[in-house]
């Protein structure tokens, strides 16, 4: 099945940043340029600044370069009729009091931002690129606050408007509609439900004696005065090492290791936590800022890494043993993983829930291979420690069942019906509102 793209269409210049990482000088650069008004819709001026931003980051989004006069007239003009389409469905959000609450677009752009850092190639590629463009990350947030909140405006008032117009789907309509796209629609992967005991080389009685020993060090010095981004950059062991331990803004329960959100929900800004134990090490966090309205916590943290000599890897090794041995001998698996396990993934019981297949490690899916359910594994090592796992329950691949995906196909019926309709819609707009185009 394919998405309707014509339902965005309208926002697809202005969103060409939120799509990839932003290219191009930020638009408030342009404004210092002498600028003019090249159309006004509903009262509202569009400047020549935003259509060649948009056209500029249309282009790098695309890799476009080396065109001609007339190619970029052409998409200058394409991107001047997305804006003012843009223009002319906010305006509609305004009279329809229609808008969108501060958390949902914030949700947007930390998702955005975390998607770029992927695709460039991770966060120090990231903070690269902001230096290259002359962008801070709060500036960049900016951009895309502003950007994302118009594309869900858009989406807002078409929905509102469309439904208004044709009635809310039924369940009858929307299983009908699975129906005729369920052969297009992507199968549901292969699954497993795992229980998990995870045994950290962390745990080593060495190991973790000489990095709490050093952490603590490290505390000591913070609460002396020493500069925290000057600190972490010499030591710690963590990539945001190099930024200061710069962790940006997160939610408590977002983070995967509970015993670290645990620790930072509890700290007032300012306050230099005592070294928290993790399957990584032991950390140093400090939390910055917090945002009541969305639940946030601006936090850095210095990473202590706790490196294992060989008679730390033999005794996790043999503690390992110990409970492998304890559990063919039928001790519970859940009991044993609420004493032992340290893997933050799961929860107090070992439980990792379902997971794909094709997502696992190799040598987790070669393990697996040879299990039916309710088994249970030899210890095997990975990086960071030994790891035994049991086998809950497999769900082959196969077809998403209607119950499965109904809210998903909500979504593409909504931008089928309103994705057909668009443009039909803008023109009805365009009758409404004053529009005025000065080029």
């Amino acid at each position: 099945m394919r998405c309707r793209e014509r339902l965005l269409c309208g926002a697809a210049f202005l969103l060409a940043l939120a799509a990839t990482m932003v290219g191009g000088a930020p638009a408030h650069a342009e404004k210092q340029l002498i600028d003019r008004i090249v159309a006004v819709v509903d009262d509202e001026a569009i400047f020549e600044s935003d259509v060649d931003t948009a056209v500029r980051q249309f282009m790098l989004q695309r890799g476009a370069s080396g065109i001609t006069p007339a190619q970029r007239d052409s998409l200058f003009q394409a991107a001047l009729e997305s804006l003012i389409d843009d223009r002319l469905v906010i305006a509609q959000a305004g009279r329809l009091g229609i808008d969108v609450p501060f958390s949902d677009v914030e949700a947007q752009v930390n998702k955005a931002i975390e998607e770029n850092k992927k695709m460039i190639g991770g966060e120090e590629a990231f903070q690269r690129q902001l230096t290259a463009e002359g962008l801070t990350l709060e500036e960049l947030k900016k951009l895309y606050r502003t950007q994302l909140r118009n594309r869900m405006l858009v989406e807002r008032v078409l929905q509102k408007d469309m439904v208004r117009e044709h009635g809310e789907v039924t369940d009858d309509e929307l299983r009908a509609f699975y129906e005729r796209h369920k052969d297009d629609l992507p199968q549901r992967p292969e699954v497993v439900h795992l229980k998990t005991i995870f045994i950290g080389f962390d745990t080593a009685s060495g190991a973790t004696g000489a990095a709490r020993k050093k952490a603590l060090d490290i505390r000591r010095q913070l609460i002396e005065g020493a500069n925290f981004e000057e600190l972490a950059r010499r030591e710690s062991d963590d990539p945001s090492g190099k930024f200061g331990g710069d962790l940006g803004f997160v939610k408590p329960e977002d983070l995967r290791e509970p015993a670290f959100a645990a620790a930072v929900k509890n700290l007032d800004v300012g306050q230099i936590s005592e070294p928290i134990l993790t399957v990584y090490g032991y950390h140093i966090v400090e939390v910055t800022e917090r945002r009541p309205d969305t639940g946030e916590l601006h936090i850095r943290h210095i990473l202590v890494r706790a490196a294992p000599s060989d008679s730390d890897i033999q005794e996790v090794y043999a503690k390992a043993n110990e409970i492998y041995e304890g559990l063919k001998a039928g001790a519970p698996f859940d009991s044993l993983a609420a004493k032992y396990n340290t893997d933050p993934a799961a929860d107090k019981y070992g439980d990792l829930g379902w997971l794909r297949v094709a997502e696992l490690p190799q040598f987790f899916k070669d393990t697996l291979a040879q299990m039916k359910p309710g088994d249970i594994s030899q210890v095997f090592r990975e990086s960071a420690g030994f790891r035994i796992v049991k086998l809950v329950e497999r769900d082959a691949a196969r077809p998403y069942e209607f119950s499965e995906i109904k809210p998903d196909i909500k979504r593409l019926y909504d931008q089928d019906r309103f994705g057909n309709s668009y443009e039909a819609y803008v023109a009805g707009l365009r009758k409404k509102f004053d529009i005025d185009i000065r080029l």
